[in-house]
């Protein structure tokens, strides 16, 4: 029993950054794209430009994980450079849903 409760606590431990790296970052992700699925729910939205707002957050978020996988977590720089794209992608989806 103690040896399970070792190798669970160890688990937790070795996994517990890579928890915490997923907070805004991620949460920003998820949020765009409820927007986006909103967004083509109501009509605002064309297949063609979900098509291709899908594909950016994606990528987006492809591109966090290779970074947190590369160093352990995200640097500054990594971080200010996915926040930008977030930006812009933002922008995106309040263009096509206004259009």
């Amino acid at each position: 029993m103690k040896k399970l409760f070792g190798i669970i606590v160890a688990t937790a431990v070795i996994f517990a950054p890579l928890a915490a790296q997923a907070g805004p970052l991620q949460n920003r992700i998820d949020r765009q794209e409820q927007r986006i699925y909103k967004g083509v729910r109501n009509g605002s939205i064309s297949p063609r430009e979900y098509r291709h707002l899908d594909r950016r957050v994606d990528n987006i978020e492809a591109a966090r994980l290779r970074a947190i996988r590369s160093g352990g977590k995200l640097t500054k720089y990594e971080q200010r450079r996915l926040n930008q794209r977030l930006n812009n992608t933002s922008r995106s989806i309040y263009r096509a849903k206004h259009n």
